[in-house]
């Protein structure tokens, strides 16, 4: 084992630290190979301290929140794989302040609790508030930027320090910490007081708009909507709903998912993409922009 990662070791308490671990194990897609190391973090204090010797000691890492939205090689990655799990929240003044690690069904609920409105979009979305924060996520015409007020962030230099939203650059999907490397912290958003049972309804509204979508495990949505289209009927209108490589499938239900029947392989998917992209820019000229992030690739 390299020294580097025996330093990172000797830094954790006994246990914390799992080698080889496999990234299908931590991923809505169920697909990936193992990382050198994986090491969950609860405590802010923890990860800032983490990731600080980490880059002292110039070892490559990514840093995890959910798993959904990401597409993992089948080699794995060498590095270390840090799953944020700081889910700390406070509420104040109809805001809440969530540790990035919170799931964002969690917050959905959280706020519902309270009586705190304009969350709801929001319900049935897998993955952390800081993911949902990097990624911009949002449905029906609504996105998590819209209630950002500000953002903790641990800065490539080592500093902590909140960002405004308007700092944040939120576009559809888009944020400023997709071409950054900062670390999200924390976030706080802005809600608004409520009835609790028009929000618990509407909550239940938009879950059931999304039983239709896949039950088997995928990303979500593989690409970005180039709106005013929809990506998942430029690729139903190409015929490639249900279309297969090995067991990675375009969903029949939702043509923007693919899907993993049991045993599919990154390289599987990778393939339907490439296939999606050809097809799309050949009966539409329009390139799709993938809204997954991949981890452990040379090259797509």
């Amino acid at each position: 084992m390299a020294q580097k990662y025996l330093k990172i070791i000797e830094k954790l308490s006994q246990g914390r630290v799992k080698l080889n671990e496999p990234l299908a194990k931590h991923t809505t897609f169920k697909i990936g190979g193992p990382a050198d190391l994986f090491i969950e973090v609860t405590r802010e204090t923890e990860l800032i301290k983490l990731i600080k010797l980490i880059k002292k000691l110039k070892i490559p890492y990514f840093v995890l929140g959910g798993g959904s939205n990401i597409l993992v090689a089948d080699e794995g990655f060498r590095g270390i794989v840090i799953k944020i799990a700081n889910c700390e929240w406070r509420i104040s003044n109809f805001r809440i302040i969530a540790g990035a690690g919170v799931s964002l069904g969690e917050l959905v609920k959280l706020a519902a609790k309270n009586s705190l409105a304009g969350l709801e979009f929001a319900a049935g979305i897998p993955g952390t508030v800081g993911g949902a924060v990097r990624g911009n996520a949002g449905a029906w015409q609504q996105a998590i930027g819209d209630r950002v007020t500000r953002v903790k962030v641990l800065t490539p230099a080592g500093r902590v320090k909140w960002l405004k939203a308007a700092d944040c650059q939120f576009s559809y999907r888009q944020s400023r910490f997709k071409k950054t490397k900062e670390v999200i912290l924390e976030v706080e958003l802005k809600l608004e007081k409520g009835d609790k049972k028009e929000i618990e309804a509407k909550i239940k509204e938009n879950l059931g708009k999304r039983a239709s979508q896949p039950k088997e495990p995928s990303a979500g949505c593989i690409f970005v909507n180039p709106k005013p289209a929809s990506a998942g009927e430029l690729i139903e209108k190409c015929k490639l709903k249900g279309k297969k490589i090995g067991d990675a499938q375009v969903s029949p239900k939702h043509a923007n998912f693919i899907v993993n029947l049991g045993k599919a392989k990154a390289q599987e998917v990778i393939k339907l993409i490439k296939l999606i992209k050809k097809k799309v820019k050949e009966k539409f000229g329009i390139n799709l922009e993938e809204e997954i992030c991949f981890l452990g690739f040379d090259k797509i």
